[in-house]
């Protein structure tokens, strides 16, 4: 699975990475006025969250592996 890490010490709570996610992984916590990571595993790497995020508080760890395929039954 995705691996999607907000530094709260650098989030200053602007919600771009919020406005920027396309897929609606994450999600707003007005409470805490921080972004909560919804659904890591339905994160299609777009990287637009941590490419827009102004404090760079946000980073996105792909997990690859997750799209690997069996290779014994290729020709």
């Amino acid at each position: 699975m995705n691996n999607i890490i907000v530094n709260e010490e650098l989030c200053s709570g602007c919600k771009t990475c919020f406005k920027a996610c396309f897929i609606d992984i994450i999600k707003w916590d007005r409470a805490t006025k921080k972004p909560v990571i919804a659904y890591p595993e339905e994160c299609v790497q777009c990287m637009y969250c941590e490419i827009n995020c102004p404090e760079r508080a946000i980073k996105v760890i792909p997990d690859y592996q997750a799209y690997l395929f069996p290779r014994e039954n290729l020709i």
